[in-house]
């Protein structure tokens, strides 16, 4: 590099052509020349004789960054809002790509909801979630239930102390969600919350339907993986989440067969049930 009249000039064997740009990179000269058209990855020098685009080693950063934008799906027209000191703030750009990564996996999650809701449908003569009074059971059930053969499930689960269900229930979704990736585990359709009370004591657990063999989990994990096995839950809609002891007891306290019980809250993702204005099942096994 040299200093001439004060300027600074960067000497031609330091300067990369465009080609080979792209094959160090594995971008194509056409998104190249894009990223300079929309003014997000201007060339270091252009050749005026020849218009060669040229960049330089530091500017391989930013179609590092570049790169990250588009496998987050942050739309590069925003890249520039990363843009400090004439330098791309790393740590930002992947803070608001996690967030967006997050969302979706939240969607995927509802998509999954929604196919197996469809497919049921399919299955069964019955549509949406069948108010029927009576089952292979016999048992008939109070006005306000209905009975739903539900297979046996396994459940990735963490504990839910003192929170407010309604403003984390999508965080610890998202938390099991991810967990469930790190171990290699399927995920499936319902999510919720398993209200628990047993001798006295009140439990609330936050879980995602897996699939598959169950997860070795490491011994100090705060999250386990419990079974729900099949047979005939006595089940009603609700229209929000119940946050306490009492408010579960008391909206299934008909069919309840002892003071203590397992009951199931799951979040139904149809649109259709919450368009009615009750999104939520819960579900208590009778047989």
């Amino acid at each position: 590099m040299e200093c001439l009249y004060g300027i600074r000039i960067i000497a031609m064997s330091q300067y990369m052509s465009i080609g080979k740009i792209s094959k160090l990179k594995n971008v194509s000269i056409k998104s190249l020349r894009y990223y300079d058209q929309i003014g997000i990855l201007k060339p270091a020098f252009i050749n005026t004789e020849t218009n060669y685009r040229y960049y330089t080693m530091e500017q391989l950063y930013l179609l590092d960054a570049i790169t990250v934008c588009i496998k987050l799906g942050i739309p590069l027209k925003d890249l520039n809002n990363y843009v400090e000191n004439n330098s791309i703030n790393l740590q930002k750009l992947l803070y608001d790509g996690k967030i967006l990564a997050e969302q979706k996996i939240m969607e995927i999650h509802n998509c999954l909801g929604t196919l197996q809701e469809t497919l049921q449908n399919m299955a069964s003569p019955v549509t949406g979630l069948a108010k029927i009074p009576e089952s292979k059971s016999g048992i008939l059930l109070p006005d306000g239930f209905y009975h739903n053969e539900i297979v046996k499930r396994k459940m990735l689960t963490v504990p839910l102390e003192d929170m407010d269900i309604p403003k984390y229930y999508g965080q610890y979704i998202l938390k099991l969600f991810v967990t469930a990736q790190q171990l290699g585990t399927a995920v499936a359709y319902p999510s919720g919350v398993l209200h628990e009370y047993r001798k006295g004591i009140y439990q609330r657990h936050m879980f995602l339907t897996i699939t598959g063999d169950a997860p070795k989990l490491p011994d100090d994990s705060e999250r386990t993986v419990r079974t729900i096995e099949e047979g005939d839950f006595a089940c009603r809609r609700i229209s929000t989440h119940v946050s306490d002891f009492n408010a579960v007891r008391e909206e299934m306290k008909e069919v309840l067969k002892s003071d203590d019980f397992c009951i199931i809250e799951t979040d139904t993702l149809s649109e259709e049930n919450k368009k009615d204005g009750y999104p939520f099942e819960l579900e208590y096994k009778i047989s």
